[in-house]
């Protein structure tokens, strides 16, 4: 015979189970709705994010960086190695290394000059450092000389070069990232965050792609001055001042739909208001700046800061793709890399805590603000995001 009080345990029983149900089945479907959102959206996605390699500075760097690791393993695989340049039967490739050789260091004096630019505009001690390491490296001569060598056939010599060209790039990248945080206890473990619609998050990636597009046609008027007259420059360069201010005007639009969103007032999604609305102010001062007319050093550094502010870069040692350090779209890793670290940049969660994910009661796993993703739906995630990436 039963207590009163065993009864009424056992009724507790019999009416949470429904409720941890319902808790599961709710997040379920949220995730569902979440992913069927990005599938509609993930071709464009995907376009959008092939100019990303050519964003923020990190990202520019790591791109660098796997050129001069496929360089090298093309030259590994060359079969003259120990042959003079008259003995080697594989001229049209050599040539074709060094062109790309060529092109890169072009790449790097490129990134350098732009990368001064914007230290003068907003000075960092990490950019500082490393602008000053790269510039003291001659990183463009060595390049060239680098050139020379694959011409010659010095294949051992060149791969090594490569070689370490590839880590050098990547650790300045790393280098330009600040170190994680240490976090305090119970801060482990993969938060999800009030995120903004997949809807939105596109058009921020297209503001972004239109920004990388300018930045290179202004560069192109810039290269072009001398050869045009005072009226034609002008025309070329209020022409980009026209583009910015339709740019920036898209930008507001795009922080007001942010500002109607149900959970505006959430802390995240105000601090991602804040940065598309500073974003879109340095916009204007990039249109000012072209309408002078200008086109140089002080026109890039202020269409890059924009740039830097919509992918600023986080390092996160354990998101989905792994890496360590410059997870964003403005760092290190693949399309997949890009694509995860956009979606915690513009407010869908953060996964800076242990890589080992552990499973949780229904009430754990579907909390409200600031829950923690359960490993299913971690996984579910990821398995999605490697398909879109190709992998």
């Amino acid at each position: 015979m039963g207590s009163g009080r065993d009864n009424q345990n056992q009724n507790d029983g019999e009416t949470s189970t429904p409720q941890a149900s319902e808790l599961v089945l709710e997040a379920v479907e949220e995730q569902q709705e979440l992913l069927d959102a990005f599938a509609k959206l993930s071709d464009e996605m995907k376009r959008l994010l092939v100019s990303f390699e050519n964003s923020t500075f990190v990202k520019r760097l790591k791109a660098a960086s796997r050129k001069q690791v496929d360089i090298a393993a093309d030259l590994n695989n060359l079969d003259s190695f120990g042959l003079s340049n008259r003995e080697a039967d594989n001229q049209k490739e050599l040539k074709r290394l060094a062109t790309l050789e060529g092109t890169e260091s072009k790449n790097l004096t490129t990134i350098i000059q732009d990368m001064a630019a914007y230290t003068d505009r907003r000075p960092n001690e990490n950019y500082l450092r490393v602008l000053s390491e790269m510039e003291n490296a001659s990183v463009s001569n060595q390049m060239r000389d680098l050139v020379r060598s694959i011409s010659r056939n010095f294949i051992g010599q060149s791969s090594i070069e490569a070689e370490y060209w590839a880590d050098t790039l990547d650790r300045w990248a790393e280098q330009l990232v600040d170190p994680l945080p240490e976090m305090g206890p119970g801060e482990g473990g993969l938060n999800v965050l009030p995120n903004l619609p997949p809807e939105i998050i596109v058009k921020v990636l297209r503001l972004i792609n239109r920004e990388i597009q300018l930045r290179e046609e202004t560069r192109e008027a810039e290269q072009a001055k001398n050869a045009l007259t005072d009226d034609k420059y002008y025309e070329r360069s209020e022409a980009l001042s026209d583009i910015q201010y339709e740019i920036a005007e898209d930008t507001h639009e795009v922080a007001r739909e942010i500002s109607l969103l149900d959970n505006a007032n959430e802390p995240l999604i105000r601090r991602q208001l804040a940065k598309v609305a500073k974003a879109a102010e340095v916009m204007e001062e990039a249109e000012s700046i072209l309408a002078e007319p200008n086109t140089g050093p002080k026109a890039i550094a202020a269409i890059s800061e924009v740039i830097e502010i919509l992918l600023e870069t986080q390092r996160a040692p354990n998101a989905p793709g792994g890496g360590s350090g410059g997870q964003s779209p403005g760092g290190g890793g693949g399309g997949l890399a890009a694509i995860v670290s956009a979606l915690r940049l513009m407010g869908v969660g953060d996964d800076t805590g242990t890589a080992f994910i552990e499973k949780r009661s229904p009430k754990q796993a579907t909390g409200k603000a600031g829950r923690v993703l359960p490993e299913e739906f971690r996984q579910g995630l990821d398995a999605y995001f490697n398909v879109l990436e190709g992998q």
